[in-house]
């Protein structure tokens, strides 16, 4: 008989990493990213900066994080903060 392994809890909130890359490498950047099923989704936040948002499963943050080491040797991928939201920015508007 199997032992039971205690479940843990499934991750609340996605996790979201922001990065840069040389905007004639999105594409790219995006075919290697789907070819790892379901590691994390890309959303273009700006194609002229070519400033990327990464979000994934916490679970994955350590493969995700492996798969981007490993482009760094490949193309100059940048790592940036996490945008800050100024509601006063956002009601000037």
């Amino acid at each position: 008989m199997r032992k039971k392994t205690p479940r843990s809890e499934p991750p609340r909130w996605s996790g979201r990493i922001y990065v840069r890359v040389p905007r004639a490498e999105i594409a790219y950047f995006k075919f290697v990213l789907e070819s790892y099923d379901n590691l994390a989704f890309m959303s273009v936040l700006d194609r002229f900066e070519a400033l990327l948002c990464l979000t994934y499963s916490p679970d994955q943050e350590t493969e995700l994080l492996d798969l981007i080491e490993r482009l760094e040797r490949e193309m100059d991928i940048r790592k940036i903060p996490a945008p800050v939201h100024d509601p006063h920015l956002a009601a000037s508007d």
